[in-house]
């Protein structure tokens, strides 16, 4: 019989987490409306958020050159512009790509002035007749967030993006597209308010909850450094660095993708328990019962072992919190908004930012195990293609004191980001549960770490 360690595809990561650990080494106001609003949130409870910073002042000052020919409108020269309220200064370029003219208003950010800031107006026109063929406008600080406003005949429509997802489209303006040009965000807010759910797609003010997972960030960032690699490597229940496969010891005990993950859970599990978790309930088979014609290829291809370990690190945590095991489809999360969930799947690796966004508006605060998954090559002649669950990452996602939306990605043993998960497994599913970090969050110390 085989003993359940999680699929070789983990250890491909090792080369990753090598060269990573390399690079490191290398490098090691608003007019109409108050910048703070209150409004009641689609997803529930009400939702404080931020309007940017305004530049309308900095756009009316150049109305002449916004509303000239084009020809003009290109040699205008770059410039910074001083306003009285919103953004203190503006800074103004034009630039020219692919026939048509950009008329771009930056606000600041950091020490310059990026195209994607929150606040930033492009205006774009046709080098060919002139015409006004949108605006786009980033409201957060993010280039896949922001209102693309367009003329549609008589009409002027806006569609909004969140984090590089389609939001709500085809939303009627009731102004003409001219005057989207030098108006306040106040107002196209206010135009739209009765079909966009500003509370949603503007960032928030972050909460308690928010700080609280910040503060186990930092506490897991400072202890990476101190942690060792190995394949099939965890911490059982007594403290002890074993294989997990088998339970015997490792001299010099490591941790694999989903050790690390469970020394992570242990840090909420161990001041409750008294002890770290035990490992053998984790890898008992729970996944994919209710799909009989796989049941006889476990043994041979394990497929669910990520899917049941992280299930069963959820599960052990909440009985420890609150006395009561909860069943998987309480662990998991399958209710999330705009988002279509995949039973035993879970969502597309590329959709991860969004919908970690969305989660965090919902439900602040809250840690993710995530077991990424792919379809599995046959090992032997009859066996069918199923879903291999070979990878656990862990997944915090919060909003920083300026509201910014942050999501740490951490993986064995490793700090790593979206971004670097796309680029891997960007053809990919990760299913996700849900863990509550309350209480104290204190590690296992790793024997004989410095």
């Amino acid at each position: 019989m085989r003993t359940r360690s999680l699929p070789d595809r983990c250890r491909a990561f090792r080369a990753f987490r090598a060269g990573a650990l390399v690079a490191a080494c290398i490098l090691l106001a608003v007019a109409a409306l108050p910048r703070t609003a209150s409004a009641a949130s689609a997803i529930g409870a009400p939702a404080s958020f931020s309007v940017p910073a305004e530049n309308w002042e900095a756009r009316s000052q150049l109305s002449g050159v916004i509303f000239s020919p084009t020809y003009d409108a290109a040699g205008q020269k770059p410039r910074l512009l001083s306003q009285q309220s919103g953004a203190a200064t503006v800074r103004f370029q034009v630039q020219q790509q692919a026939g048509s003219l950009y008329l771009v208003f930056s606000n600041p950010r950091g020490k310059g002035y990026p195209l994607d800031s929150a606040g930033t107006f492009i205006i774009k026109r046709s080098l060919q007749d002139g015409s006004f063929e949108q605006v786009k406008i980033f409201v957060q600080d993010d280039p896949g967030t922001y209102l693309r406003i367009f003329p549609d005949g008589d009409r002027t429509l806006m569609d909004a993006w969140l984090f590089g997802e389609p939001f709500q489209s085809g939303v009627a303006l009731p102004v003409t597209f001219d005057r989207v040009l030098t108006a306040p965000l106040s107002s196209i807010i206010q135009w739209g308010a009765a079909a966009v759910d500003w509370p949603l797609l503007l960032k928030p003010q972050p909460g308690p909850e928010d700080q609280h997972l910040q503060e186990i960030v930092a506490t897991l960032e400072s202890r990476l450094r101190s942690l060792r690699d190995m394949d099939d490597g965890a911490m059982d229940g007594s403290g002890r660095m074993v294989y997990i496969a088998t339970g015997t010891p490792a001299l010099r005990g490591g941790f694999n993708c989903s050790g690390f993950a469970k020394w992570v859970v242990d840090g909420l599990y161990a001041p409750l328990a008294g002890h770290p978790m035990d490992i053998a309930p984790l890898k008992s088979r729970n996944a994919g019962k209710d799909n009989p014609w796989s049941s006889r290829f476990e043994e041979e291809m394990d497929p669910w072992f990520g899917l049941d370990w992280t299930r069963g690190l959820a599960r052990t945590l909440a009985l420890a919190q609150d006395g009561t095991e909860p069943s998987d489809s309480q662990v998991d999360v399958r209710d999330a908004d705009h988002v279509a969930y995949i039973r035993d799947v879970g969502y597309p690796v590329p959709r991860l930012q969004a919908l970690l966004y969305f989660l965090a508006r919902r439900d602040p605060g809250k840690l993710y195990l995530g077991s990424v998954n792919a379809p599995s090559s046959a090992v032997s002649e009859g066996t069918p293609t199923l879903r291999q669950h070979h990878h656990v990452i862990v997944l915090a996602p919060y909003f920083d004191a300026e509201g910014a939306f942050q999501v740490v990605v951490m993986e064995r043993n490793l700090k790593t980001s979206i971004p670097s998960l796309v680029r891997r497994y960007g053809t990919e599913y990760v299913h996700l549960v849900r863990i509550d970090p309350r209480g104290t969050f204190d590690p296992p110390p790793i024997p004989g770490a410095r």
